[in-house]
């Protein structure tokens, strides 16, 4: 008997959920190898969560994008290979970084292209955990910097950027900075950040 659309459609739903709890099936052989206490990539004490006031604003030495790449790095992680919210995530972060280098070299149709790139796989992160989470526990000690909204705030800004640098509509630059509010205000809903507080303030400059 064949499986009914329905009940595919849930089975996958779980997995990608659940998946963001469990090593990801994308890993590098240093990870693969490692013993686990050395692959762990915060520090000691992040094994009990430390209590924030609810209005505390993490500063830029702590979340920065910096980290959240350093975070991510590894094994590629391709769109049709990605079979956990895990594997989204760090594949968003990853063609965000790519898109960073690119825009360094003044590359800017090359690095709009990731910065669109990244946006797609964490649109499906937020489908599942909508929220940004300054640290969030992956499985075992393992923690992680996860802010899919703040990422794919700062990639519609550069993006909108790129396109008025381009001289490209001025219809696609407005509806770039409008998708970036809409995600920099869920992010900020979440958590406050030094960073979020920045990407507003190159936001209302433009």
């Amino acid at each position: 008997m064949n499986r009914s659309p329905v009940v595919g459609a849930l089975s996958l739903s779980i997995l990608l959920f659940l998946g963001f709890f469990m090593p990801g099936c994308v890993t590098t052989k240093e990870e693969e190898t490692m013993p686990m206490h050395e692959a762990m990539p915060m520090q000691e004490e992040m094994t009990m969560m430390r209590t924030y006031p609810k209005d505390y604003v993490f500063p830029l030495s702590e979340i920065n994008l910096e980290k959240v790449i350093e975070e991510n790095t590894g094994f590629k992680v391709l769109k049709e290979n990605a079979t956990t919210v895990r594997d989204y995530y760090r594949g968003g972060v990853q063609e965000k970084g790519e898109g960073e280098r690119l825009l360094k070299d003044e590359k800017w149709e090359e690095a709009m292209s990731h910065f669109i790139k990244s946006n797609r796989f964490l649109e499906v992160v937020v489908d599942y955990l909508p929220e940004d989470e300054p640290y969030r526990n992956i499985y075992g000690n393992h923690f992680v910097i996860f802010m899919p909204n703040l990422l794919m705030a700062d990639n519609q800004l550069k993006i909108a950027k790129t396109y008025k640098k381009l001289n490209m509509s001025s219809n696609d630059t407005y509806w770039g900075k409008k998708r970036c509010k809409r995600y920099l205000a869920q992010s900020l809903r979440s958590v406050k950040t030094e960073w979020a507080f920045q990407i507003k303030r190159e936001l209302e400059e433009e």
